[in-house]
């Protein structure tokens, strides 16, 4: 039985909501997958008219030094306006619910554990500061109570496009939806599209519950990036402090980020609780010397973080990268940097863009299997045939991403009702898989794909995508092969 390949490849294809609190660090291929949609480049240049639209509206005191905010809130504003905001009520309607008890075996008891508790501390938290109301408290954890929690997903810029028609009618449709993860790596994928020597850093301040972004222009303005409908400057700071809070920066943090115990950079993770940290110690001197600034205070969560002992653990691979594309202005440019096939960490990022053209395709069918909403049809399934009757009856047949060299997962093409001959493929593989295994029947699967068509097949026989009809093996011109043991 061949085994998992290294999980870092594996979590870049759609890590959920515990995948990225384990690993911080995933937000990175997420944010250079971004830069390969030439979608997310259309965006780009929605923002770069808002910012001409801002210029013509400059004061006339105003300097040079600006342009970098601006064009960073012009990056909120259509952000915005232009992606919905999914709260927990509305993830569970539309995405369903992880179980607990999966997680659990997938990335490990005490690790979910782990998860689990800072969740419940949180809301806790939140309930003794008045924060959040009994019914609401009651709300949040009774669910993990029962050993199940919102499937937050978080995916490359194409798959948020693609939910767009999800949460509403099509004539009121949103360019996407969005979780608060998505915003960041999205603003961040943006802000790295900025000319050259505007931006100087840009990292995710974050807990279990929230991520955000941080950052600061070569000319020195800080800004933080709370969500989509809020961008703080320095100065929106110090006011609402002294309007809302009676001058109490720490309180004021509190109400936004009680929780805060995670940094983010390029180089990696600084976890607080532990004093882990892959950014380098004078980075974090810098990062700690701009919050103090942007804040106005020293933040008790970081105060705490900086007193452990610190464990140095080595940078990311993909830092080197971040850095290179820093100010880049084309996906041309993107795209000559990061479609390397011998590089791991670029590796990483075409898995989290969902591209074929990577070296191995094993990543993909094994988080395709613990993908909930298949999982949970492939195990119900009473006959062999409801699978093939499943998938027949999806209607669309466009892949999602315009491209046929790019895989949607199996719960994508079940929730979008959509898929090209190679995403139907691995859908129906899992299907078999998981009612081979809820009922102990059964013989192993493979995927075959040629250029025009995708087979699963038995050692005796193979189903064609194209024509929904059993045919036999085909001879020639295999391109790819989903083909391992079932390992769940």
């Amino acid at each position: 039985m061949t085994p998992d390949r290294p999980n870092s490849l594996n979590a870049a294809i759609a890590p959920n909501i515990f995948d990225a609190f384990l690993d911080t660090k995933l937000l990175l291929p997420l944010v250079l997958g971004h830069l390969l949609s030439p979608r997310l480049w259309d965006f780009s240049q929605r923002v770069q008219k808002r910012f001409a639209t801002t210029e013509q509206m400059r004061p006339v005191d105003s300097t040079p030094n600006s342009d970098a905010l601006l064009m960073v809130k012009a990056i909120q504003l259509e952000l915005n306006r232009h992606f919905k905001h999914l709260h927990q009520n509305e993830y569970v309607e539309i995405y369903g619910e992880l179980n607990l008890a999966d997680e659990a075996h997938r990335l490990g008891k005490s690790s979910m554990d782990f998860a689990v508790e800072k969740l419940l501390a949180s809301y806790r938290k939140l309930l003794d500061s008045g924060s959040i109301s009994a019914e609401t408290f009651q709300r949040m954890t009774t669910g993990l109570e029962q050993g199940k929690f919102p499937a937050f997903y978080y995916a490359n810029f194409d798959v948020i496009r693609a939910n767009r028609l999800l949460g509403s009618g099509k004539a009121s449709a949103p360019l996407g939806l969005t979780s608060c993860l998505d915003e960041v790596s999205i603003f961040a994928a943006l802000a790295m599209t900025l000319p050259a020597g505007n931006i100087e850093n840009v990292i995710s301040l974050s807990s279990v519950t929230h991520y955000t972004a941080f950052g600061w222009s070569q000319s020195g303005e800080i800004w933080w990036f709370y969500g989509k409908n809020k961008l703080l400057t320095a100065t929106d700071w110090k006011q609402l402090v002294a309007q809302d809070f009676n001058g109490d920066a720490q309180a004021a943090f509190n109400r936004y980020l009680h929780d805060f115990d995670r940094i983010t950079s390029v180089a990696g993770t600084f976890d607080l609780t532990t004093g882990h940290t892959a950014i380098p110690l004078d980075h974090i001197e810098k990062i700690v010397q701009k919050l103090d600034q942007f804040f106005d205070c020293r933040l008790q969560q970081l105060a705490a973080g900086l007193a452990q002992p610190k464990t140095i653990l080595p940078e990311t691979a993909i830092a080197p990268i971040l850095r290179d594309l820093l100010g880049t202005q084309s996906i041309e440019q993107a795209r000559a940097r990061l479609l390397d096939s011998d590089n791991h960490a670029c590796q990483q990022v075409l898995y989290s863009y969902r591209s074929l053209k990577v070296n191995d395709l094993q990543p993909y069918l094994t988080v395709a299997r613990h993908n909930p909403h298949a999982r949970q049809i492939g195990s119900g399934l009473q006959t062999l045939q409801e699978a093939f009757d499943l998938v027949q009856s999806i209607p669309g047949k466009a892949s999602i991403f315009d491209d046929r060299d790019r895989i949607a997962m199996p719960d994508e093409t079940l929730r979008l009702q959509t898929g090209s001959d190679i995403d139907k493929a691995l859908l129906l593989h899992v299907l078999i898989e998981h009612y081979q295994t809820a009922t102990s029947a059964g013989s192993l699967i493979s995927t075959l794909v040629t250029s025009d068509d995708s087979y699963v097949c038995d050692p005796h026989s193979c189903f064609s995508l194209n024509t929904m009809t059993t045919t036999s093996h085909p001879q020639h011109g295999v391109r790819m092969t989903f083909a391992d043991p079932i390992q769940l």
